[in-house]
Order: structure tokens, then C-alpha cells, then sequence
């Protein structure tokens, strides 16, 4: 049986009932997991949240949207080690594209041997590269040099839920960059090639984002030295990668 758990705020019952159609259509049991709602919410979880790292590091603070997005993906890693099974976590605004999706469901045990964590949507970088891992039959596993950009969709097994919660013990960045930050938190970044979903565009984000502070030149500076740095780390791994590829074969 897969565990398919359904990131919704109660009060969004359009979202839960167009998400609720399409996995009824494909016949899966899914749970619908309350997210925490940071525009209302006051969760313990949010004193994990470091403004003056995200001052620092972006020149912004995460809005509380997006405080409550994080905290509700850190709840469902926190239940994917608790289950110790892998769990398909996906957010309510999620289009399912059947085929795709259903190589997936339909291979977990095959994938979760090899695979910590896999995205199911489009990469949404302007560029990168990828290498392909695995062939199915609606979809492949490729590896990919530059996260995805959204935590729309994932396949995650427990062993890649520690991960993410070992790594994510302040946080400063929004959960898809946290996420994309493969070289931080030692979770590879996998994904489908076709994608097995996309947001569905009926609906608009209603996470919202921090506004910019204004930027001194000193912040600036630090600001363009991090991201160099996270530049280099990203390349780094990358090539990493590569040469235990090339090794392995």
C-alpha cells in the first residue's frame, strides 16, 4: 500500500476536492494531512526560523506563508521516519499527470532501494544538466545538477527524511531551496523526466512571499560571496557525482 499524504488547509476545500478527483480516478488511498497555516498560526516550529541568517544570506525574511509551508513538509519527514516506510508527499494545488504518477506508485519498492528521494514535477531552473539513472515505462530517473525549485510532489523513504530533518535545524530559506541545497543536506537531487505532476494553474500560490529589506552594500557583498560559495559546493557535488559514476562503471 502507498502512503500518499495530501499537504491542505481545511478551509481550501476547492483544492482538496480537485486533488481528491484525480487520485480517486487512479483508485489510490491518500490522507489529507492539515498543513500548518503561518498567516494564522503560531506554531512551536517557527523558533527554528533564524530572520537574521535570512537578513544575511537573502536580504529578506520568509514570509509567514512560507514559515508555514516548511513547517508542514518538517511534520511529514518527521512522520515518514515515525512510519519508517516511504511516503508520497504532495501539495493540494498538485496536477496529476496519471501515467507518470502511476510508474511510480506502481515501482516504489524498486525505487526506494536506490533512490532517497525523488521529485515528480518539472525542473524549474532556467538551465541545468541531468544524467539518466533509471528507465520505466511512462517516465525516467534522472539525476539533476540544480534543484528543482517547488516541493509540489516527492517520493521520500525515511532514510532521506533524516536527512532533511538532521540538516534543517535553522532555518533561513524557503523548503524547495532548503531542499535543492543537495550538497547541505546530502540528499541527492533526483526527478521524472516527463514529470509526473505540475501545479495546476487554476489555482494561484497562496503562500506569499517576504518583502525585500532595503540593502546596504555590506549585505550585498555578503549576499554575492554566499551565493559564490553556494555555487562552488553545488559544482562541486556535481562532479562528485560524476566521477563515482564513471568509477561504479
Amino acid at each position: 500500500m502507498t502512503n500518499i499524504f495530501i499537504i491542505n488547509i481545511p478551509s481550501s476545500v476547492h483544492r482538496k476536492q480537485n486533488i481528491s478527483q484525480q487520485l480517486d480516478q487512479l483508485d489510490l488511498n491518500y490522507t489529507f494531512f492539515d498543513a500548518v497555516n503561518g498567516h494564522k498560526d503560531n506554531h512551536p516550529l517557527f523558533a527554528m526560523y533564524d530572520d537574521q541568517l535570512s537578513q544575511a544570506y537573502r536580504g529578506k525574511s520568509l514570509s509567514k506563508g512560507q514559515l508555514g509551508c516548511y513547517a508542514s513538509h518538517y511534520l511529514l519527514w518527521q512522520k515518514c521516519v515515525e512510519l519508517n516506510h516511504p511516503i508520497i508527499i504532495l501539495e493540494d494545488d498538485a496536477l496529476i499527470y496519471p501515467k507518470p504518477f502511476m510508474d511510480i506508485v506502481n515501482n516504489i519498492e524498486l525505487l526506494t532501494k536506490k533512490y532517497e528521494c525523488i521529485r515528480l514535477f518539472d525542473n524549474k531552473r532556467p538551465s541545468f544538466f541531468k544524467l539518466k539513472q533509471m528507465i520505466l515505462s511512462h517516465t525516467s530517473i534522472y539525476k539533476f545538477s540544480k534543484g528543482h525549485m517547488s516541493a509540489t510532489g516527492y517520493l521520500l523513504t525515511p532514510s532521506g527524511a533524516k536527512k532533511l530533518l538532521e540538516h534543517s535545524s535553522k532555518w533561513y530559506m524557503a523548503v524547495d531551496i532548503y531542499m535543492d541545497r543537495f550538497w547541505v543536506n546530502q540528499l541527492e537531487c533526483y526527478g521524472t523526466v516527463p514529470a509526473c505532476l505540475t501545479n495546476d494553474p487554476i489555482f494561484d500560490s497562496d503562500i506569499g512571499y517576504g518583502k525585500k529589506a532595503p540593502r546596504s552594500l555590506r549585505c550585498k557583498i555578503k549576499r554575492e560571496v554566499f551565493n559564490l560559495k553556494e555555487l562552488m559546493r553545488r559544482e562541486s557535488a556535481n562532479i562528485k557525482f560524476i566521477l563515482q559514476m564513471t568509477y561504479k562503471r
